[in-house]
């Protein structure tokens, strides 16, 4: 017969190996190759770019929140992020030779203003809007940045410190002002 300690040891063990069987390495299901991955990081830092003050989109974990929306919440918009994904490195490489991520930043910055602007070669974009795309990563990108940690980002509640908010409660809302 086993020991109260034993069974113990074997029981976390056990329960440990079951933890471990259903996470992946970053705890979300990874929908996007490791370069459309950079790719969505580097777009992601030139909408919330790091300052010496604050984290950027990278340190709030913005992409896994992109992640985990379009694969946990909205798995239909999959192709238009692949197709954007793809259409951003066919310009860039079209361009610049390089994909969007190895540019340097001000030369991203003049990229993604031409992309805002829809100023981009249509051949690079075909079965893609690349105004709309752009308002789709603008769009994640805030939403991964202010919204809820629970949703994959806002890391650390890093744009709520930021903006001096105090943490939201778990049951309800905050009410500032209300008494």
């Amino acid at each position: 017969m086993a020991t109260r300690r034993e069974f113990l040891k074997v029981s976390a063990a056990a329960g440990a190996g079951i933890a471990i069987c259903g996470c992946s390495a970053s705890g979300k299901g990874k929908i996007f190759t490791d370069s459309e991955r950079e790719c969505l990081v580097a777009v992601a830092e030139q909408i919330i770019p790091a300052d010496d003050q604050w984290g950027g989109a990278t340190d709030a974990g913005v992409v896994n929140y992109i992640e985990n929306w379009a694969g946990k919440y909205y798995p239909e918009m999959l192709p238009t992020y692949k197709k954007g994904i793809a259409a951003i490195q066919k310009a860039s490489r079209r361009l610049y030779s390089k994909d969007f991520q190895n540019l340097e930043f001000d030369v991203q910055t003049g990229f993604l203003k031409k992309m805002e602007a829809g100023k981009l070669a249509r051949e690079d974009w075909e079965g893609s809007d690349q105004r709309g795309f752009f308002g789709e990563l603008l769009t994640r990108s805030m939403q991964g940045f202010y919204g809820p940690p629970r949703h994959g980002g806002n890391k650390d509640y890093m744009s709520y410190r930021m903006c001096g908010l105090d943490m939201p409660h778990v049951l309800g809302q905050n009410r500032y002002g209300a008494r």
